[in-house]
């Protein structure tokens, strides 16, 4: 997908939205272009711009409908692209939610590399409106070993987060979490 296909340069707006179309546009070219094509779009033309197109509402929403049916091949070229802007995505207001997709739809090496990226991050993700999303998802996506792992990084911080308006989410997860033994 190339911005020319979106309706030209490098201004926003792009053209005039057609008048069928009753969404508001977002005056991003490549978001018109995608709006345009709809259901015609595959995960693979999403990937070289999937950062970009994860932050916004349409863009988001269409990356999460494409991952629950896209092949192997297809998610780990979006994977990629996503893996780089990982900590970007995982507090923006849409991005955060191809992240926790990822968590659920992915391999479970994909979901092993995204909890990497978590590492050192968890306490300062769960303080965030976004981020505790995430560390939820993961919470719920990953081995024990790695749940451990990330939940250790709350260690000193527990009644912090409880307090937390977004905090106490993530405490909550984490007792759901717990063998029952």
């Amino acid at each position: 997908l190339s911005l020319r296909a979106a309706g030209g340069g490098g201004g926003r707006g792009g053209g005039k939205s057609r008048s069928s179309d009753m969404r508001p546009g977002s005056g991003n070219p490549l978001i018109e272009a995608l709006k345009a094509r709809d259901r015609n779009v595959e995960l693979s033309d999403l990937a070289a711009h999937i950062a970009e197109i994860a932050q916004d509402q349409y863009g988001s929403r269409l990356i999460q409908q494409k991952l629950e049916v896209a092949s192997e091949e297809e998610k780990q070229l979006a994977f990629k692209s996503v893996l780089q802007k990982m900590a970007q995505l995982t507090t923006d207001v849409f991005g955060n939610y191809v992240i926790q997709k990822f968590f659920e739809y992915g391999s479970p090496e994909q979901r092993r590399i995204l909890a990497e990226q978590l590492v050192g991050q968890v306490l300062k993700l769960s303080l965030h409106m976004y981020g505790c999303r995430v560390v939820q998802k993961a919470l719920d996506s990953v081995p024990i070993e790695q749940q451990v792992l990330l939940i250790g990084e709350l260690k000193g911080h527990v009644l912090k987060c409880i307090e937390d308006q977004h905090g106490n989410h993530v405490i909550q997860k984490c007792i759901e979490q717990m063998p029952p033994d």
